[in-house]
């Protein structure tokens, strides 16, 4: 079964976001205050893209066709972000005030202070929604690059069995 989610760049990514946006929003629960340090991103982060990189390889080993892992990549980025994005406006909404100690938001802090919002709320998820579109494209060049290293050891793979068989 699981062989085959993989083989659905969409569903996949959609379940992908489902569970990187609740573990998103656990570790937020168990650990507010943590920095988001570059260990910490590159943890988080990392499975996301392998799995990224894992649909690429099974969509150009199963097509024979390289633009298939590159789309596979691109299609499963663009829904996980969709889903994911979700979980961090919920994120945000619940642990506000435990986000605000914390050292990687002192920038958005200063930024409140400075504009003319009342509400701190507001402000935050006025920011957020302004920067999804480009998180989203970011993600989709990601997920695209992943697609290119899959696609290509998926496309390689296929083309070695078709001449070893």
């Amino acid at each position: 079964m699981i062989e085959r989610l993989v083989d659905a760049p969409l569903v996949f990514g959609l379940i992908v976001g489902l569970v990187f946006g609740a573990a998103n929003l656990v570790h937020t629960w168990l650990y507010p205050v943590e920095d988001d340090t570059v260990w910490v991103v590159l943890r988080f982060y990392g499975p996301m893209f392998f799995l990224w990189g894992l649909a690429s390889f099974r969509a150009a080993r199963r097509t024979g066709r390289w633009v298939s892992g590159v789309t596979a990549g691109a299609i499963v980025a663009f829904s996980t972000f969709s889903v994911f994005e979700v979980f961090v406006l919920t994120r945000i909404n619940l642990f506000l005030g435990e986000l605000t100690s914390r050292p990687d938001w002192q920038d958005m802090m200063m930024r409140f202070r400075g504009s003319e919002s009342d509400s701190l709320r507001l402000f935050v998820n006025l920011d957020y929604l302004k920067g999804a579109p480009f998180k989203l494209g970011v993600s989709c060049a990601i997920g695209a690059a992943m697609g290119v290293i899959g696609g290509s050891i998926g496309w390689l793979r296929h083309r070695w069995k078709i001449r070893t068989a």
